[in-house]
């Protein structure tokens, strides 16, 4: 799965898998060939533990992240031969290239290298390839057993007398099926995790729409973040001064149009701060932060972003941003629910919003002053649904 849709898992889990799945195949199966043909004491020597330490080195190469970008699927699938014949033939000297099992190791690491290679060069599952790799995976114990039977015998390999065997010509058969049959099975494997993945992508899409990407992943790490909770929060309110009688005018496609456009605008300009979760209704846009000094840097910015494409229908927009504490979490009922932000602080930054002036951004002495912001002038709002009238600052 693709990182950014499920929760990461570590690198010695992936190293796990990749071991036992791909990179463990090719050592396991020489450790076995060495360990039936060599003297008592095999497992005393480091051998065994060098075979088993490169297929776990090749393991973690090909899944991090780093080397993924560097070396690719080809010589990741290198990494562990590499390290195997360094060590060995310092050991050994010239006699370890001249071993048929070392060279067979190679063999395969190139002929995965490749086959891999030009897997990640195509985006869809390439039924051919992915085909023959498992057919080379199979014939990974059927050339070490051919080398073995060689060796055992003190013979030196010969193909046509291994195939003169009708044993071994049976043997070579249902290995070779064994990896066609593997390999129809791993192509709609693939294809069934792509499809998931897609489907993954397009569920998390949709999500980070209602939810907002911040929410979502931490509702991904811990569901009870959705939960109702009063927290402290800066609400930034902005919408559009005479869009009503403008939209009398235009098309509902032109509507929509200029609203979609309005809309990225306002989100682009937002730069460096992150809203916790951003929301849109016809004309006006609500952004909720976790701090004050980002709430009204944004609405700055969101204004000023904002004011080109406006003038361009002879509009213009204002902003109100007010702090305090808030309901925040999942609401409505079974059928219908969303993230939302409840209280008089959403309702006062509305308010704020709605008395702002053209080009006008008001931010509420509370947030003023939580902003580190000591502006000579404040203006009292008159806000609907308060006794007492709402003291802000302006700015433009």
């Amino acid at each position: 799965m693709n990182s950014a849709t499920l929760p990461a898992e570590s690198l010695a889990t992936r190293a796990a898998r990749n071991f036992f799945t791909h990179s463990g195949h090719v050592p396991l199966v020489m450790l076995i060939l060495e360990a039936l043909l060599a003297k008592p004491g095999y497992f005393a020597e480091p051998d065994p533990y060098l075979l088993l330490a490169a297929g776990v080195f090749q393991a973690v190469m090909m899944e991090l992240p780093a080397a993924r970008r560097r070396f690719r699927p080809f010589l990741a699938n290198l990494a562990g031969p590499l390290l195997y014949s360094l060590v060995e033939a310092g050991l050994e000297g010239l006699d370890f290239f001249r071993q048929w099992h070392h060279q067979a190791y190679w063999g395969f690491a190139l002929g995965f290298a490749l086959l891999q290679w030009a897997q990640g060069q195509r985006s869809r599952v390439t039924a051919p390839l992915v085909l023959a790799e498992n057919v080379l995976r199979s014939a990974i114990p059927l050339v070490m057993y051919a080398l073995f039977e060689a060796r055992s015998k003190n013979a030196m390999f010969s193909l046509d007398v291994f195939l003169n065997d009708r044993a071994h010509v049976f043997l070579c058969i249902v290995l070779l099926l064994l990896g066609v049959l593997l390999g129809f099975a791993d192509i709609n494997l693939r294809r069934s995790l792509a499809t998931v993945r897609s489907l993954t992508l397009r569920l998390r899409q949709y999500s980070e729409w209602s939810l907002g990407r911040g929410i979502l992943d931490r509702a991904i790490a811990d569901e009870r973040t959705l939960l109702l909770q009063r927290v402290e929060r800066a609400v930034l309110f902005i919408d559009i001064r005479g869009f009503t009688a403008w939209s009398e005018q235009q098309t509902p496609e032109a509507v929509v149009g200029m609203l979609n456009e309005y809309y990225r605008t306002a989100e682009e300009a937002l730069g460096e701060t992150h809203p916790i979760k951003l929301k849109y209704t016809a004309d006006e846009v609500m952004a909720v932060f976790a701090d004050a000094p980002q709430a009204v840097q944004a609405g700055r910015r969101m204004l000023a972003g904002t004011r080109p494409l406006l003038a361009a229908s002879n509009l213009d927009a204002g902003a109100g941003v007010h702090c305090g504490q808030v309901v925040e979490g999942i609401l409505g009922g079974e059928g219908a629910k969303a993230y939302d932000f409840i209280g008089d602080t959403v309702n006062t930054a509305q308010r704020l919003c709605d008395a702002a002036a053209p080009g006008e951004l008001l931010v509420s002495i509370a947030a003023c002053g939580a902003a580190g912001l000591t502006p000579m002038q404040f203006r009292d709002v008159a806000a609907k649904g308060k006794r007492e009238p709402v003291r802000a600052a302006a700015f433009t």
